[in-house]
């Protein structure tokens, strides 16, 4: 069986680091009745064939796991996993609470494959890791692939259930999404519909390189303010990799990230940003940093800056979007955010990058 590990931070302010961990209430025996039945995937034509997958061993950061039958009860602790679900056709019994505050723990881009993997979740506060709570789901499987959890979290999580967390060979959260989902589809007997899942993914990218052709070569990164200073994340962290899927280089500063999942800087360190071909500034959740971010004593001379580079992500579906990098929210982040990128990295100033807003 397995161990397990610690929700850390994952959504923020400026842009992303919100620790996610639980603190739920029980569900009644109705309610666990009915959890129980939106447990089970949809029917399908691959149900013997998921059933025939077991018992199945997978190996994360902490060693192996055995799953001796196909899950029929997944509690997801991070705040991405249960999106990954969903495209596999998998109905998690409990979920967190969504960190921008959406019913059922999911952004309005996942709600359609939320309905047809025929999910009703129970959500639980994010937190400290309440585990009395995430054992009265009475769940078969714990997935964290998104959780940053520690060995000792891992630990008490495997003495409820089989727990599932990211492999040891990415930063927290830096595991790529290719290889998180094929990871919990190895758990739940799904890898078929992982291999489609990312068929179709790879399409919708290789649709905007093939249309922009210009962003190959192109450098960027995703940046944010937080606690009084500027940001920046791994390139392995989804977003930079979203960025990187389009073309673009995203490691210049890796040297200064090392294995962390994100550095801040401080205002006189700024132009370590200066030569990226595009910024792309999460803001929605923190509006008022813009003007804060602009008026940075280096922000006006930076490369980026002269060169009209900075991309604002000022709409809080497009930023939830954005950082979820799931199956389903992809396309959206692709339909918002690539004429925001041609616009800003056609290197003339004078080109305004178009604001994007979602009222849904």
């Amino acid at each position: 069986m397995r161990t397990s590990r610690t929700l850390a931070t994952a959504a923020v302010a400026a842009a992303a680091v919100a620790a996610l961990t639980l603190a739920a209430c029980s569900s009644s025996d109705e309610d666990s009745a009915a959890t129980s039945a939106t447990a089970t995937p949809v029917a399908s034509a691959s149900a013997d064939a998921s059933a025939s997958a077991f018992p199945v061993t997978v190996t994360d950061m902490y060693g192996d796991v055995t799953i001796e039958s196909e899950p029929q009860r997944v509690v997801t602790i991070g705040s991405r996993e249960h999106e990954l679900l969903y495209s596999l056709g998998v109905a998690p019994v409990a979920v967190p609470e969504s960190w921008q505050g959406y019913a059922n723990g999911t952004g309005p881009w996942a709600e359609e494959a939320r309905i047809a993997a025929g999910a009703e979740p129970e959500t639980f506060p994010t937190g400290e890791l309440n585990y009395e709570v995430i054992a009265s789901y009475e769940p078969d499987l714990i997935v964290g692939t998104y959780a940053g959890l520690t060995e000792d979290q891992y630990s008490a999580l495997s003495a409820i259930a089989p727990t599932l967390a990211q492999t040891a060979d990415y930063p927290a959260y830096g595991m790529p999404l290719d290889e998180e989902l094929h990871l919990i589809a190895q758990a739940v007997g799904k890898t078929d519909e992982a291999d489609a899942v990312m068929a179709d993914i790879d399409a919708q990218f290789a649709d905007a390189r093939a249309a922009h052709p210009d962003f190959e070569g192109k450098t960027g990164v995703v940046a944010f303010y937080y606690d009084g200073n500027p940001g920046v994340y791994h390139s392995t962290d989804n977003r930079n990799q979203f960025l990187a899927s389009l073309g673009l280089e995203v490691d210049s500063l890796d040297e200064y990230v090392n294995d962390q999942f994100y550095i801040t800087v401080s205002a006189e360190q700024l132009d370590l940003l200066g030569d990226y071909d595009t910024v792309l500034w999460q803001t929605a959740t923190t509006p008022e940093v813009q003007a804060t971010i602009e008026s940075l004593p280096l922000y006006p001379g930076l490369g980026v800056t002269e060169n009209g580079g900075n991309v604002w992500i000022t709409e809080p579906v497009l930023e939830g979007a954005f950082f979820a990098n799931s199956p389903s929210s992809i396309q959206y982040s692709l339909d918002a955010l690539v004429p925001q990128l041609a616009a800003a990295l056609d290197g003339d100033p004078a080109t305004e990058v178009p604001a994007y807003s979602d009222a849904s």
